[in-house]
């Protein structure tokens, strides 16, 4: 079997950036407002260089359905996002769409966003990228929970093994991918 050169690089970049060839690699140096997107990274498992797209509140991997959105560019089932001081958005055009987690007993970790105040336990604040290039929230990772409504996975914090009593759930890494074009979407809630 012979393998051209490109199919060879192709390959290793690949594996060394977690992005499949053609796309962005991860870029630990991105800043409050440029524009991002996510792949999960968990080898082994059914969301390796999973999709994340945003749908009832909350985000989807390797969902099934397309997003309830219109976004700048037609066929778009991944969400973009932008850090500010802290807090973590969606990348919309016209509605601000900021996300909450819920670490209390309640919550459960649960990470949803919204246009207005979050739940009463919701803390906005203390999204980051590391140096490593992942979106974490206060040192915290996420994890994909297999009960999405319409197929996939939804995204919770790390830390709690049965959230909201599902079963299955994986922990990942979510690589921040610096977009190369800022696509904007307005979602449904």
């Amino acid at each position: 079997m012979k393998f051209s050169t490109a199919a060879a690089f192709c390959s290793a970049l690949a594996l060394t950036s977690a992005a499949p060839c053609g796309q962005t690699q991860a870029d630990p140096e991105i800043k409050d407002g440029d524009v991002f997107r996510l792949i999960t990274i968990r080898s082994g498992s059914p969301i390796q260089y999973g999709t994340v797209s945003a749908r009832n509140r909350g985000l989807i991997v390797n969902s099934e359905s397309p997003q309830n959105a219109t976004c700048t560019r037609d066929g778009v089932n991944e969400a973009y996002f932008k850090l500010d001081d802290g807090s973590l958005y969606l990348n919309t055009q016209e509605t601000e769409l900021k996300f909450f987690v819920d670490r209390s007993g309640m919550g459960q970790g649960v990470m949803q966003y919204t246009s207005g105040p979050p739940v009463r336990n919701g803390e906005t604040t203390g999204f980051a990228i590391s140096e490593s290039g992942h979106l974490e929230f206060k040192g915290t990772g996420f994890q994909a929970c297999p009960d999405a409504l319409g197929g996939g996975y939804t995204v919770w914090l790390s830390g709690i093994d049965e959230p909201a009593g599902i079963e299955g759930c994986l922990g990942f890494v979510a690589k921040a991918i610096k977009a190369d074009i800022p696509i904007a979407c307005e979602y449904t809630q």
